[in-house]
């Protein structure tokens, strides 16, 4: 097998991500992911390993429910490089309060798997105004 993703390969990589995060499957979610993978929600989160993707997952389980994702290809700026827009809606358990995000993935696969992640994420809670820009200009 290649190294280098098949646009095809991508787009089904994607499609069973969707799948995975919207039924909240830890099982399916492990499968696309290398067992060496780096996981990262943030730049400056410490990385989850790949042999606790599965337990990572069980507890974002635990924390969502009725999930709607959307995902978004925005660029390949190399063969194993891939940059996704993703937007989702989701409940919280326990609270029952809607919250949407917004962010973007930079995953670098091996073959068809995914061998690191890093991410950059936003979430607000639904019906409420977003965050206003505290920079304000000073006039001349």
């Amino acid at each position: 097998m290649s190294d280098v993703m098949s646009k095809e390969q991508l787009q089904s990589w994607v499609a069973r991500y969707k799948q995975a995060w919207e039924t909240q499957d830890a099982d399916l979610i492990v499968t696309l992911f290398t067992p060496d993978c780096e996981y990262r929600e943030t730049p400056f989160m410490e990385p989850v390993p790949g042999k606790d993707l599965h337990a990572f997952w069980q507890a974002l389980a635990e924390r969502q429910q009725d999930n709607h994702i959307v995902l978004h290809i925005l660029c390949q700026p190399s063969p194993d490089r891939v940059l996704i827009n993703w937007k989702a809606e989701t409940t919280r358990r326990g609270t029952s309060e809607r919250r949407e995000g917004n962010g973007i993935f930079l995953l670098t696969f091996s073959g068809d798997r995914c061998s690191d992640v890093l991410e950059w994420q936003h979430w607000h809670v639904v019906g409420e105004a977003p965050e206003k820009c505290s920079f304000t200009c000073k006039k001349a």
